[in-house]
């Protein structure tokens, strides 16, 4: 067994020059139609370029066009037509996207040209949402889970005012990747209360895939896919940066974040950005008290280089994630009896709710992320390119229990992981384009002092094919793939060697299958089928103790089998360019041997506190529900958007609720757009309203089926509303534009808890918290693009 195990990793090591990691796909597709403003009539003939590459394309008599084989990046593409203005418009692309363009009549016409739909709408079979430009500039300062609070369908589960994570459809944690810059995000998995490490700031577009259906990236991503991808270097000469500065009141947090970039004049092809960010705030205040030690420490940079030719290019980034987290004092009580009293008087006591501080003390946890890429591509002639990547993460984390210095109330963790992936993508063959890969992983954890996650090492391979096709007509899409994942845990042990863990080893097969039907260019239909699984975490195998941020007990069980998950969507779409846009996604998902945390009525007293038990267990689960939205722009200056996020998540082996699933929310929002000033563009005002539905949908109390409390210390909390306003404008000082962003949530100050809140034991949520942002976009000589 250990030939084999040596054998295995040798190759997996030399498969390091392969990668877990999205690399660039460039069979990317963009099309759409050309339409004339005044006549509405589709525009045959006109040229569409693209001025980065070259490449050229013509309009056919229904005005359609379609441009092939790009990789992702930002392009400038010109459209031009006899008797029409040509237009210019810049296009953010990562995925097959569709754009229709209307031209101005007459050259002569002083109107500015209309890009019809209210965004570039990826062209998938999968449902997928976007943040990016305005809608990204919204959520700057917050972290990442808070700012995919912004996309249907995604919540967050919190620990506290400082630890968010997303959530998608009910699921979370290991069923959620998250791909930061291309490459797989190794250090959120020894528990649900490890947020990405992650800086929002270096993202110019977040993308969510929803589902099982994003193959392409793990077949362990049953819940989805986040990618959060930085703007592609520049690629013509220039310099040019950018500063944001954003202050938020609640616990007077502060940030500042600042790009430079420029892609060398000298040399042709060669590029380079430096990007850093540093955040820090105090203690937050709920609308009755203050929290005390939830203050926060954050320092992030990075750096990019890349070297990009028309056949061949590579690119080497680097960053660092660096932050200290105070974690609240009331969540670590001393004995049994206080910690049910707090619960049943609703107040944390009043020696952890003093004031204002920016000081954090014990317990605290201080976590780095560390990142290392090499990515390059090689052209292989018409038939498409090859891409490598290679990365190297390393996790450190400390966690300090409450005042005192002893090892046994302290945890050191450290994971490295190494990745790799090789991938080829061939441009279209009888209509077909796709990609074929190999991806390696291998990591190995430690740790010092207080045991909660053992010394492990892990081994993880796969190998995939998708495919896409579309239509002559552009009626019909169809895309599909095939995964193969295998997975083995082994070297397990405690520093003491007194504990014998059992080795693991998961594999399986993933696939999906995906339909579109466009019935017009306003309408289209998509249905899709996917079959995942994933392999049990290592905190779910192997967690014994106190897990110190989310407060509780956690026990692993060893013998856990793997998930597998077969899930169904179906998603409406109609849009008629920015006067309206609709979208609805059914979505159900069975989930066979599902692995969730089990709260218990229990509490377990050690020498670091009294703190709540759960345990990992299994169950089949089955999560119907719908996402639904509409944007409608019911008069010229005014718009009403109104979401809605419903699910039903069910214990099938239980014959029961499932638990820790979110409740109901919807989300509606009224903006009114004044117009442009002399000085003042892009002007808009916006009110919001928050409604969250109490969880009624909660396994009964085995012992008393009348306990509102059902498995839990204590009943979920009730529904809330939160009011939110909003304005936005760029002014101009002379040629230098500035974006300013004023706001403030629960504006009410309402008093709430949330159900997905670890704390929610403890402590209310955040009152009113004012915020102001601003964003100083910087240009040296000649711009960069």
């Amino acid at each position: 067994m250990k030939m084999i195990r040596k054998f295995a990793l040798t190759g997996a090591l030399l498969q390091l020059l392969f990668i877990a990691g999205a690399s660039a796909q460039c069979t990317i597709r963009l099309s759409g139609t050309i339409t004339d403003s005044e006549t509405k009539l589709a525009l045959s003939g006109a040229t569409i370029v693209v001025k980065e590459t070259g490449l050229s394309v013509r309009s056919n008599d229904k005005g359609f066009y379609s441009l092939d084989g790009l990789c992702p990046g930002i392009y400038n593409i010109r459209i031009s037509h006899i008797g029409c203005a040509p237009v210019e418009i810049e296009w953010n692309v990562s995925a097959d996207q569709r754009r229709n363009i209307t031209l101005p009549h007459s050259i002569t016409q002083l109107q500015e040209v209309a890009v019809t739909g209210h965004a570039a709408k990826e062209v998938t079979t999968a449902p997928v949402e976007s943040l990016s430009g305005k809608e990204l500039d919204k959520t700057r300062g917050l972290t990442l889970g808070e700012a995919l609070k912004k996309v249907n369908g995604v919540t967050s589960m919190t620990t506290g005012p400082n630890v968010s994570k997303p959530v998608i459809n009910g699921l979370h944690s290991n069923r959620v990747l998250v791909l930061n810059n291309g490459i797989r995000q190794e250090g959120q998995q020894w528990g649900t209360e490890h947020a990405p490490e992650v800086d929002p700031f270096l993202a110019n577009k977040i993308v969510v895939i929803k589902g099982a259906s994003a193959l392409r990236y793990g077949g362990d991503a049953i819940g989805g896919v986040v990618l959060v991808e930085p703007k592609p270097l520049p690629v013509t000469p220039g310099m040019k940066g950018e500063v944001d500065l954003v202050g938020f009141s609640n616990n007077r947090l502060g940030a500042v974040s600042a790009t430079l970039e420029q892609q060398v004049p000298k040399v042709p092809g060669l590029s380079w950005r430096l990007q850093g960010t540093l955040r820090k705030g105090g203690n937050t205040r709920t609308p009755d008290y203050w929290l005390d030690n939830t203050g926060v420490e954050e320092y992030n940079f990075s750096a990019a280089l890349g070297w990009k030719k028309q056949n061949y290019g590579a690119e080497i980034f680097y960053s660092q994630f660096n932050t200290n987290l105070g974690v609240f004092e009331g969540s670590h009580i001393g004995n049994r009896t206080d910690l049910e009293e707090v619960i049943k008087q609703q107040r944390p006591f009043p020696e952890f709710t003093e004031g204002f501080s920016y000081d954090i003390n014990r317990p605290y946890q201080h976590v780095e992320h560390e990142l290392f890429k090499v990515k390059a591509y090689l052209n292989t002639g018409k038939a498409g390119k090859l891409n490598l990547v290679v990365a190297r993460q390393f996790n450190f984390r400390n966690e300090l229990d409450r005042s005192s210095a002893l090892s046994v109330n302290q945890m050191n963790l450290n994971l490295t992981t190494y990745t790799g992936e090789l991938v080829w993508d061939h441009n279209s063959w009888k209509g077909l384009r796709g990609t074929i890969g190999t991806s390696a992983m291998y990591q190995e954890n430690s740790y010092k002092s207080r045991l909660f996650i053992p010394n492990y090492q892990s081994m993880q391979w796969g190998a995939f094919w998708m495919e896409k096709w579309e239509s002559n007509n552009n009626k019909w899409l169809l895309e599909g793939g095939v995964r193969y994942d295998h997975k083995d845990y082994y070297n397990i042990d405690d520093n003491a060697k007194e504990i014998n863990y059992p080795e693991q080893e998961y594999g399986s097969f993933s696939g999906s299958l995906g339909a579109q039907y466009r019935l017009n260019d306003h309408l289209h239909i998509s249905v899709n089928a996917a079959r995942a699984w994933r392999a049990a975490g290592v905190n779910e195998l192997y967690a014994s103790g106190l897990h110190h941020g989310a407060a509780v007990i956690e026990q692993g069980d060893p013998f856990l089998k793997g998930e597998s998950a077969s899930k169904f969507n179906a998603t409406l779409h109609y849009d008629l360019g920015e006067k309206l846009e609709a979208d609805v996604n059914f979505y159900y998902n069975y989930i066979h041997n599902f692995i969730f945390q089990q709260p218990t009525d229990s509490v377990v007293v050690t020498i670091r506190g009294a703190f709540p038990y759960t345990y990992y267990r299994q169950a089949d689960a089955s999560m119907k529900g719908m996402d639904a939205q509409l944007r409608w722009q019911f008069l010229p200056k005014w718009q009403i958007l109104t979401k809605a996020s419903l699910l039903r998540a069910y214990n099938e082996s239980a014959n029961d609720w499932m638990i820790g699933m979110p409740s109901d929310r919807f989300e509606h929002e009224l903006t009114f757009f004044p117009g442009n000033l002399k000085r003042l563009k892009d002007n808009y005002v916006s009110v919001s309203i928050n409604n969250v539905l109490k969880q009624t949908r909660i396994p009964a109390n085995l012992k008393d089926p009348n306990d509102p409390r059902g498995q839990d210390l204590m009943a979920p909390p009730g529904a809330y509303n939160l009011l939110g306003l909003e304005a936005g404008s760029t002014v101009h000082f002379g040629r230098q534009p500035i974006s300013v962003i004023i706001g403030a949530t629960n504006v009410l100050n309402t008093r709430y808890r949330e159900y997905l809140n670890f704390f929610r034991y403890f402590a209310d949520e955040p009152g009113t918290n004012i915020y102001l942002k601003l964003k100083v976009p910087l240009n040296f000589g000649k711009k960069a693009s």
